[in-house]
Formats: structure tokens, C-alpha cells, sequence
């Protein structure tokens, strides 16, 4: 639900603009929205996670997400859809907090990193088939607002199952031990080394994946005269090597450790970044350029998000849902902000944008090391 939200508008930016009579700078602000929906609300869905239980929270957000959509679907002006869109983003934040949570709840240390990276993996199939269905949806509707028609459907069809079936991993007595003041837990949070570390090694890395997203149709489009089904079977194939080396890297945890698993992602992100830069400065933007340093980053965060996730989390089991809150929130605030920097300084040239990537992969390596001394700090 989350990030199908977020990425099923990718192929219907250019659209917008036209529709709205606007310029590229403000349209963009329809992913912006939707993940400053995500970021403000997840500490807030975590925290009463904690107080309330799982499935309470999901319900709620659930609903919202299916109200959200409907107004997205027949919003007529383009501010009415970015209010719209931050609500939407606020419904979606209860799946990445609870289901962070529930896997929190049930395991521990490089077992739950394991079972974070399936999801993880299960939840980049979204963005894959994302984009390739908001462009099915476009061609059906004749409208790119029709795409929130699929949002719709997929809440609705969500909502039912986790009513049903997903059961309370929270217990009664759990519920007590969560009774501390926000402000008390969020305190332990931003004191924590590997909390910081682990939650800004995923927010520059969703920041190089947004600060690319943001601009993406428009220069396959502009530069490379791909259309937007193209462009969306283009980054559904690159999604690909995103699922499949996040489930690679969780088996690999079982034998190396999440550390060194992590260790292996960010540096391959750095190299990635810097062939980026490098390739754009030295032979301009085509598809060569763009391919494939964007199939190596793929892979780098394929090794990186689910162990980032996990890492967050590691050292409050208590108060799981708050810290998987937090951590997502500031991580998506941090893509989200790439985001709005990219769409703000592209004018047709990509070179500033592939700089913005590659210090994006340069700052995620350095809280790696923070994560790291503060691991030692543990063990000293």
C-alpha cells in the first residue's frame, strides 16, 4: 500500500502539468506531499502502536488511505490533490510502521533482519509494478487522476484481510510496559548512535532514490525520447534487481552478519553514486549514463534498506513500534527532501541532479561509520 502510493504517479507528472497548467516545480510536490504525509505521521502511528496495539492503528490508517483516494480520484485543482496526497501518505504510514513492529514483536537480531528483508522484497515488487500499472490505468481512464482509482481498490481490498486475519502481536501485557512519556522514549532514540546512524543510512538512501524519481519521467522523456509506459517498464525491470538482492542479502545475514551486510551495501552505493557523477560529467545524460549506475544502485539498496530497517530498531524491543515511527519518519522526511531539491533545481540539465545522488551516497556511508562506533562503544 505504501509505496504503490507513492510510486504509481511517476508516469503521470508530465500529465499533471498540463492538466493543471502548472509548472514542474509545483507538480512534483504530488510525491512530496504524499511522503511528508509518511514522514510526519509514522511517529505518531508508532507511538500509539505501542498504547493501543497493531491492529487498531492498521484499521484506521487503512481507511483514511481509501477516503484519501477517493478525493485524489475526483480532486479538480491541483492544491485539493496535494492535500489529498498528504493524506493519503499519512493512511499509508500505519502498513511500514506496524508491519516494522509486528517483526519486532516476533523476532530479534539477525533473524528479524532476515524477515524484514522478505518483506522488504515483497514491498519492492510495488514500486516495480507500480509505475506500469499507473500507466495501464492512464490509458484506460484517458485522465492521470484515474490512477487513484487503483489506490481505491487496493485499500479496499487490504482492508478486509488485515480485519480479519492479521492478529494482535502486541499483548495485554506489553501494552503496560509501553505506558513511559513519547518524549522519554524519542529522548532514548536520538541519544542512540545506531539509531541515528541506521535511520539516515536509509534516508540518503531513499534520498538518491527520490532525487532520481522526482525528475525521472521528465528526462527519459525530454532527453531520451522514452514515453512514459517506457519509462515504466525501464524502472519496473530496475526494481527487479532491488527485490532480488534484498532477498539475497537477507540469506546472506544468516552467515555474515547484518553489519557486514550492511558494510557491503553502503560502499557499493558509493561506488554507484560516483560512477553516476562521473558518467554524466564525462558523456552527458543517455541511457548508458543513466542505466546503469541506477542497476548498481538498485542492488546497493537492495543490501541496505532492510538491514538499515532492522538496525533502527535493534535496541528498543519494548517500544518497537515508536522507534520503527521515528526512524521511518525521519528517514522519509530525508527523501523528501531530496525530492523537492531535485524537482527545484532540474531546468533540462541533469548534471546537478546526479551531484545531488552522489553526495546522497557519500553521506549514507558516513552514518555507517556512526553506526559502527557506536557498535563498538557497546562492546567496549
Amino acid at each position: 500500500m505504501s509505496p504503490f502510493g507513492m510510486a504509481i504517479v511517476v508516469p503521470t507528472l508530465e500529465l499533471f502539468v498540463n492538466e493543471f497548467q502548472s509548472t514542474y516545480s509545483s507538480v512534483q510536490f504530488i510525491i512530496s506531499a504524499y511522503l511528508f504525509g509518511l514522514a510526519i505521521a509514522q511517529p505518531f502511528m508508532g507511538f500509539l502502536s505501542d498504547k493501543l496495539g497493531r491492529k487498531p492503528v492498521m484499521v484506521s490508517g487503512i481507511i483514511l488511505f481509501i477516503i484519501a483516494s477517493y478525493i485524489c480520484m475526483t480532486a479538480e485543482g491541483l492544491s485539493t490533490l496535494i492535500v489529498a496526497r498528504f493524506l493519503q501518505g499519512i493512511g499509508g504510514s500505519v502498513g511500514t510502521v506496524t508491519s516494522r513492529a509486528i517483526i519486532r514483536d516476533t523476532y530479534s537480531g539477525d533473524q528479524a533482519a532476515k524477515s524484514l528483508s522478505r518483506v522488504t522484497a515483497t514491498m519492492g515488487m510495488a514500486p516495480m509494478i507500480a509505475p506500469v500499472v499507473g500507466a495501464i490505468a492512464l490509458s484506460l481512464t484517458g485522465s492521470p487522476s484515474g490512477i487513484f482509482m487503483v489506490t481505491l481498490l487496493i485499500g479496499l481490498s487490504i482492508l478486509f484481510p488485515v480485519i480479519f486475519y492479521l492478529p494482535e502481536t502486541v499483548v495485554k501485557g506489553g501494552l503496560d510496559k509501553n505506558k513511559s512519556s513519547w518524549y522519554k522514549n524519542y529522548n532514548k532514540f536520538l541519544r542512540s548512535e545506531t539509531f541515528i546512524g541506521s535511520t539516515f543510512i536509509y534516508g540518503f538512501t531513499t534520498g538518491s532514490f527520490f532525487a532520481i524519481l522526482a525528475v525521472g519521467s521528465t528526462v527519459f522523456s525530454r532527453n531520451l525520447g522514452i514515453d512514459s509506459i517506457g519509462f515504466g517498464l525501464i524502472w519496473s525491470s530496475l526494481t527487479v534487481l532491488y527485490a532480488s538482492a534484498t532477498f539475497f542479502a537477507g540469506n546472506l545475514t544468516a552467515k555474515l552478519g547484518l553489519m557486514k551486510v550492511l558494510n557491503i551495501g553502503v560502499r557499493l552505493n558509493l561506488v554507484a553514486g560516483s560512477l553516476f557523477a562521473f558518467l554524466i560529467y564525462l558523456t552527458g545524460t543517455n541511457i548508458y549514463s543513466i542505466i546503469f549506475p541506477l542497476a548498481l544502485m538498485f542492488i546497493a539498496h537492495g543490501f541496505i534498506v532492510a538491514m538499515s530497517m532492522a538496525k533502527a530498531v535493534s535496541d528498543f524491543p519494548n517500544i518497537a513500534g515508536a522507534s520503527s515511527g521515528l526512524s521511518s519518519s525521519l528517514g522519509l522526511l530525508t527523501g523528501g527532501l531530496f525530492s523537492i531539491l531535485s524537482g527545484s533545481i532540474y531546468t533540462g540539465e541533469f548534471m546537478p541532479i546526479a551531484i545531488i545522488v552522489w553526495l546522497s551516497t557519500f553521506f549514507c556511508y558516513l552514518c555507517f561509520l556512526l553506526v559502527r562506533s557506536g557498535d563498538q562503544k557497546k562492546k567496549d
